[in-house]
């Protein structure tokens, strides 16, 4: 019963956590990798961010904005192979 309701209170914190690192993490990570071509959007003030189709946008100068759930997806997705990386790195040092 104890870890049901663990469970139950963990859970939508640590998937809130998980979005907020990996949107920060795409906010910085996309733009830079992308040489600033594609920019994920900014966070709307006093809204959580709220999957809806992982889009990317043009917009008149040329750029693209991401959508923000796309940009935490990858932000996460950058988390992991540094993860990754870093295991493959100390099985072979």
């Amino acid at each position: 019963m104890l870890s049901g309701l663990l469970e139950f209170l963990l859970q939508p914190v640590l998937e809130l956590v998980l979005q907020l690192v990996g949107y920060l993490t795409g906010y910085v990570v996309v733009p830079t990798f992308t040489l600033g071509r594609v920019l994920v959007e900014p966070e709307k003030k006093g809204q959580v961010i709220l999957p809806s189709g992982g889009t990317v946008k043009r917009r008149e100068d040329g750029t693209y904005i991401m959508d923000a759930e796309l940009g935490a997806l990858c932000g996460i997705v950058f988390w992991m192979i540094v993860g990754v990386g870093i295991l493959v790195y100390r099985s072979y040092a």
